[in-house]
């Protein structure tokens, strides 16, 4: 990481201390301010409600919690499913499934930066909830800085996320909320 990625995290740091309510984080060499929605809220705990269902210890499930990756930005997805025995701290190593669920129109974070640096790192399954157009993308298979498998779903049905420790994740998205 070099020291321009230091001075931004660490202004980021700074940042999220005191402005309460918005995700703050280091996206693409820019500190960007995200405010938190109910929906957003109300959409990651209806995830991790999935994975306890389905038998992911709530150990196993974070929001909003650092992961580390080797010179670049660390991440702080929505909802991150974890190995079995991960510690803090966290690393991309660690990851199951990354879930991100979108809060601006037209974010090109979630649906290109994070997608590239997920990929890269290997992340295995990385979700995308779009309450703005309804839409979940699940990708999977990474290779190189993309992913080589993508699914797309409608709101109201269930995505299955088959993660590789053989655990199964159904989320039923037909309660999921709308935003305009």
């Amino acid at each position: 990481m070099s020291g321009q990625d230091d001075i931004l995290r660490q202004t980021a740091e700074r940042a999220a201390a005191q402005f309460e309510g918005f995700k703050i984080e280091v996206v693409g060499g820019h500190i960007v301010m995200t405010p938190q929605s109910n929906i957003q809220s109300w959409t990651i705990l209806d995830v991790q409600m999935a994975a306890m269902a389905a038998g992911i210890d709530k150990s196993r499930l974070l929001s909003d919690v650092l992961i580390q990756f080797p010179g670049e930005p660390p991440r702080v997805p929505d909802v991150t499913i974890l190995e079995e025995g991960a510690a803090e701290p966290y690393s991309y190593e660690d990851i199951l499934a990354a879930v991100e669920i979108v809060s601006t129109k037209n974010d090109g974070n979630d649906y290109a930066v994070k997608v590239r640096q997920y990929a890269h790192f290997g992340v295995p399954i990385y979700l995308i909830i779009d309450p703005f157009t309804g839409q979940c993308t699940l990708l999977t298979r990474p290779k190189d800085d993309s992913y080589a498998s993508r699914d797309e779903y409608t709101y109201g049905e269930t995505v299955t996320l088959r993660l590789r420790d053989g655990s199964t994740v159904d989320i039923p998205t037909g309660d999921f909320k709308r935003r305009t």
